[in-house]
């Protein structure tokens, strides 16, 4: 009688065993992950640029009277540009003590105070001239040109939805070769950014001779690329 109870038991935890083996096998997911970039490439409508006044003088109320001044005349050249106030926005402002070296030892020169502003430009055609512009203000400093699209949703979706069927059409041809198909998505992961190869310079050109004309900043605009990078896990079957 007792063995035939060791027999049941056993018999009973084989069946266990080969029941939990085929659940375990019915319930293995199989998944393929993939990565897939596409790209849209867009014209900029906007520019943003740095420009900044430094002036030196004896006291710190001169050195800033005449950097207000100065600044004023830049405002108001961009102001009559239609540039917008929500464009114009103060990015630094700095008084400081200026030393200079006598006989290997630092002097007092006088103080600086200065300024830093950040523009926007919403019609790029204005922009050349407008630098143009600016350049009338003598001992200015102005770099940090950088083109760009303001609203990017639109072309950053367009480029989502490329990369997505390039990520099916990769686990397509995976999951053919190995004799399954793609089902479901699992998990969708996305890395975008936004590149501009194109450096735009400004092409100044030097006068030929004293009787030649002054030819105007030249800003092309180029072009933005941007980049939609995903990494997709599919369920195969």
């Amino acid at each position: 009688m007792k063995n035939n109870s060791s027999i049941i038991v056993l018999v009973g935890l084989a069946l266990i065993l080969a029941l939990s083996g085929c659940a375990s096998t019915a319930s293995l997911v199989r998944t393929i992950e993939v990565s897939a970039s596409a790209d849209v490439t867009v014209q900029p409508d906007v520019a943003t640029f740095q420009v900044q006044v430094s002036e030196k003088r004896e006291t710190t109320k001169e050195a800033q009277m005449a950097a207000n001044e100065k600044m004023a005349s830049l405002l108001s050249a961009m102001r009559a540009y239609g540039i917008e106030e929500r464009d114009l926005r103060t990015t630094a402002i700095g008084l400081r003590p200026a030393y200079i070296w006598v006989e290997n030892k630092q002097v007092l020169d006088g103080q600086v105070a200065s300024q830093s502003l950040n523009v926007k430009v919403r019609d790029l055609a204005l922009l050349g001239s407008l630098i143009d512009e600016l350049g009338e203000v003598s001992n200015i400093s102005l770099n940090s040109i950088v083109l760009d699209k303001e609203d990017k949703s639109e072309a950053m979706d367009q480029a989502r939805r490329k990369a997505v069927a390039a990520a099916r059409a990769k686990a397509d041809l995976y999951a053919q070769e190995a004799g399954m198909e793609v089902s479901s998505v699992v998990t969708i992961s996305e890395y975008s950014t936004v590149n501009n190869p194109y450096n735009p310079r400004m092409k100044v050109m030097a006068l030929a001779s004293e009787a030649a004309y002054d030819m105007a900043t030249e800003i092309p605009a180029g072009t933005l690329t941007l980049t939609a990078t995903l990494s997709v896990i599919f369920e195969m079957e």
